[in-house]
């Protein structure tokens, strides 16, 4: 949990903040490549929780027309399902907890 700022003159509680919030986006992001083999990807990534958030941006023009989207998550990773294909299909992804 973040905690606020309560003296902005303390250098200090600033800078302990300001660190919570960047290693809360250390590793939340990556790339992955759809599967040419079957319909579904999995995608290991240990900042992934129960309750995370993925969220797909297609990188290549092939993956804009996979179907893609998030089937499971789990702890540690995600299923992303997708229509077969043998194009490359690039997809960058960020991990977000709530």
């Amino acid at each position: 949990m973040v905690q606020r700022v309560y003296d902005h003159a303390n250098s200090r509680q600033v800078a302990d903040i300001v660190n919570q919030i960047v290693s809360q986006f250390d590793g939340n992001t990556g790339s992955l490549t759809l599967a040419t083999s079957g319909t579904t990807t999995t995608v290991t990534n240990a900042k992934v929780m129960q309750g995370s958030r993925i969220f797909l941006q297609p990188r290549t023009a092939a993956a804009v027309i996979a179907n893609a989207f998030v089937l499971s998550v789990s702890k540690g990773s995600f299923v992303v399902q997708h229509s077969a294909g043998t194009a490359e299909r690039k997809f960058d992804y960020a991990v977000f907890d709530i």
